[in-house]
């Protein structure tokens, strides 16, 4: 059976899936035309996140039975075609849970203690005290959207902390372990004062953050998306860091990435970026939230043990 690798993975999910007894072809570059020429033939399909499975790309390999993403997200594959065509559609969350975990309370305490703003002050060879004063994160009330395997990894690490921690998520029920509370979106936005995204990228949260999901917050929060880019309409960002709603903002993800998440786009810089760069109580970080040494490993050996299970 032929593996068809479609972009860089790790050297154990290689040596795994060819001890499983697949032949593994590497086509990091070629046009799909080329790839059905000569690979019409593959069983299973290992992307991350380049590559768009759709209705016309399954056409090409009527034998395929597994398709895995080296990833958490499934967003550039046509899961509900695939699914119908017997096709099992595999990712591996877990993998970097921790790991995006870990970056969010990272760039959360970070901004919590303005350590952005001070760092360029004693750069320019300022020293105020007084006016950097941080909070402490004990002391505030965390709410986290979306209770998968990242925003309950993330719940986790602050339970440890004695953080008070509210979680929604709409199509789960009587979900959270001691110490978590589940609780509405309205209740969520009422009590927190940090509100931390864990959502799939799809039509329904596409946009999802938005001027009146905002005005919703009851008291000025600090903001964190690890999620996707595209959840978050960055002008409504914007306008909310300058009215007061959002006090601060964590962003791993950019509504203006590239589908492969390698850069951020070609062009004129839009004006609400051009705002996010401007501020010192906005952190910023290229999509690395789940990229470890040790999630790149854990996804590598979690995948190739789905894939041939799945066979």
């Amino acid at each position: 059976m032929k593996a068809l690798l479609l972009d860089d993975t790790h050297p154990f999910l290689e040596q795994e899936l060819q001890e499983g007894g697949l032949l593994l072809v590497r086509e990091f570059q070629a046009p799909l035309e080329e790839l059905v020429k000569s690979h019409s033939d593959a069983v299973v399909l290992i992307i991350r996140s380049r590559m768009k499975v759709d209705c016309n790309f399954l056409d090409q390999f009527p034998l395929l039975k597994v398709i895995g993403r080296l990833g958490a997200g499934l967003e550039n594959i046509d899961v509900r075609e695939a699914t119908q065509r017997g096709i099992s559609c595999l990712r591996v969350p877990e993998g970097n849970a921790r790991a995006v975990a870990e970056h969010a309370l990272g760039m959360l305490l970070s901004l919590l203690n303005h350590l952005p703003r001070v760092h360029r002050q004693i750069q320019e060879g300022q020293w105020l005290r007084e006016p950097n004063k941080g909070r402490e994160l004990q002391s505030l009330v965390v709410g986290i959207i979306g209770y998968g395997i990242m925003g309950s990894e993330f719940a986790k690490l602050l339970s440890a902390m004695n953080v008070r921690v509210l979680a929604y998520d709409k199509y789960k029920s009587n979900y959270t372990p001691d110490g978590i509370e589940e609780v509405t979106l309205d209740v969520l936005q009422s009590q927190a004062d940090v509100v931390s995204l864990h959502l799939p990228l799809n039509d329904e949260t596409n946009g999802y953050v938005e001027a009146h999901f905002l005005s919703k917050f009851k008291k000025p929060v600090h903001f964190i998306n690890t999620a996707r880019g595209p959840i978050v309409d960055t002008a409504a960002l914007v306008e909310a860091l300058d009215i007061g709603t959002v006090l601060s903002a964590a962003l791993d993800v950019l509504e203006y990435e590239k589908t492969s998440f390698t850069s951020l786009f070609e062009g004129q810089i839009p004006n609400e970026l051009k705002s996010l760069f401007q501020r010192d109580n906005v952190l910023l970080s290229p999509h690395i939230a789940g990229w470890t040494k040790e999630s790149f490993e854990k996804m590598g050996q979690g995948l190739a043990s789905k894939v041939l299970k799945a066979l």
